[in-house]
């Protein structure tokens, strides 16, 4: 437990701008917390933050290595890109340092299992930025299928579809199935025993590992299906939806506007939800479990597992059949 943490954030593209700006919020908010700063090597993206948030030169570095060796720094938010997360989170545990690591955690399960236990051995911790565990929508629905409020579950239907233009080595799998996964097992508290995954490229077809689409069906060891829909070349519509189909209802979560209705034979009922800051909340989780006062939602247990989902869904890919899940 600590009593006073300095963060530093480690990436400034996207999402780290968006980190970023909910950080300097937080501070304001929570007394022995400071946001020492935001490290990123490309100092064009360091200018461009600063503008954006009007940071001061003192808060802005573009040296890695110095970051993860300050011992002023007690904690760091990986937000990199993804064949990057496993070496930054390593040594910044190594170095005694709290870590939030964005998904996925690294890009095969044992190197994320060699994380969690290095983060135990250290006594730190190292959360995962499952950030739809902190979905007031999704937080909801379990309240609501814990209840039995839509009688057995079935099957669950996953869409997370876009248009968006991908890194250069950026794989659809690792990057987009991370989150329905983490759901299935947030709703469900199971994890897939098996997997099958058919997927297509459109715009890079000679390009090994770059699938613009994937449909992927997995069973669970109780008998639960779900079925997940992956796409980056979705124009139009940009869809984050959750259908779960029970013995007496259907569910359905909107994740984005944070909307859930539930339709049966009698009609159609709209579900309140108190609707939350998903960033914010998941940062303000984080900190608190620093300081003791709240116990992991989005643990490195689960982020290691969700791993080894997308290694036998990448297997299952090349593959061509269904794997078991730990075979």
């Amino acid at each position: 437990m600590d009593s006073q943490i300095n963060l530093a954030l480690l990436g400034s593209g996207y999402w780290g701008s968006k980190l970023a700006g909910e950080y300097l919020h937080l501070q304001e908010h929570i007394k022995n917390f400071n946001f020492f700063g935001i490290v990123d090597p490309d100092k064009s993206r360091l200018e461009d933050i600063q503008k954006k948030l009007n940071l001061s030169s003192s808060m802005l570095s573009d040296n890695v290595e110095e970051c993860l060796y300050n011992h002023n720094i007690n904690a760091i938010h990986v937000a990199v890109p993804n064949e990057k997360h496993f070496s930054i989170a390593y040594e910044g545990l190594c170095q005694h340092k709290h870590v939030l690591l964005e998904k996925p955690m690294a890009m095969n399960s044992r190197d994320a299992f060699k994380l969690a236990r290095v983060a135990e051995k250290n006594g730190k911790i190292l959360l995962v930025g499952h950030i739809f565990r902190f979905n007031s929508a999704l937080s909801r629905a379990k309240e609501i299928l814990e209840n039995g409020g839509i009688g057995k579950i079935n099957y669950l239907q996953l869409s997370w579809v876009d248009q968006l233009n991908p890194l250069p080595n950026r794989d659809i799998i690792f990057d987009l199935l991370p989150h329905p996964v983490d759901i299935i097992n947030f709703l469900t508290d199971e994890w897939p025993s098996s997997i099958y995954v058919h997927s297509k490229s459109y715009k890079r077809p000679t390009e090994r590992e770059k699938e613009d689409i994937a449909f992927i069906i997995v069973e669970m060891p109780d008998g639960k299906s779900a079925q997940i829909t992956l796409s980056w070349i979705q124009p139009g519509i940009k869809q984050r939806l959750v259908t779960i189909t029970g013995s007496e209802s259907t569910m359905v979560i909107d994740t984005i506007p944070q909307d859930i209705f539930i339709c049966n034979s009698t009609g159609k009922k709209n579900v309140t939800v108190a609707k939350n800051n998903t960033i914010n909340s998941m940062i303000t989780h984080f900190v608190n479990c620093i300081l003791g006062k709240e116990n992991p939602n989005n643990s490195s247990l689960v982020g290691a597992m969700t791993v080894g989902i997308l290694s036998s869904a990448r297997r299952s890919l090349s593959e061509t059949r269904v794997v078991r899940i730990l075979e």
